[in-house]
């Protein structure tokens, strides 16, 4: 196998005055094409920019390829964070991927995460429940109705489980 070399040459002294180019491109080299895999396919995941590295400026650099966002307006940056929202949403993904679109009932649905139950009743920390049952082992009401003053939020609750008892 042979690789040609091309040498460029400047009249000027530049920076890449005498710099070597290779003449052999991926896609024309058998080798290179197997060995070194398609940008793509090392990293899937779009840019802030919305679009994948394959979309990006490429630079060849000796340390390797690096790849730049293009230009693009501030609509084109709006228009791909509405799509990412949409796709995110599962009443607006039709719109993006070719889904039927759902139900007027769920594309109109409420996407909060509010509960419609009503809230728990109130309930007693696990450690005033504990005193109230040793003050209910004492036997000693002088001692349990003075506590139970003390408490009136808890009062009710503790009441109910001593009548269940």
């Amino acid at each position: 196998m042979s690789i040609v070399v091309r040498t460029t040459e400047s009249s000027e002294r530049a920076p890449n005055a005498g710099q070597v180019a290779l003449i052999a491109s991926r896609e024309n080299h058998p080798v290179a094409h197997a060995l070194e895999p398609e940008p793509i396919e090392i990293d899937p995941r779009p840019c802030v920019c919305g679009y994948t590295i394959d979309q990006h400026l490429r630079v060849d650099t000796p340390e390797g390829p690096e790849f730049y966002c293009q230009d693009i307006g501030a609509d084109e940056l709006a228009d791909n964070l509405v799509r990412d929202w949409e796709l995110a949403d599962a009443r607006d993904r039709w719109r993006h991927t070719g889904e039927a679109p759902p139900t007027a009932s769920v594309r109109n649905s409420d996407i909060t995460a509010r509960s419609e139950s009503r809230p728990r009743p109130y309930e007693p920390a696990t450690s005033t429940i504990d005193a109230f049952w040793l003050l209910v082992a004492f036997a000693e009401p002088k001692r349990l109705k003075p506590w139970l003053a003390d408490r009136p939020k808890d009062a009710a609750f503790l009441l109910r489980l001593l009548e269940a008892d």
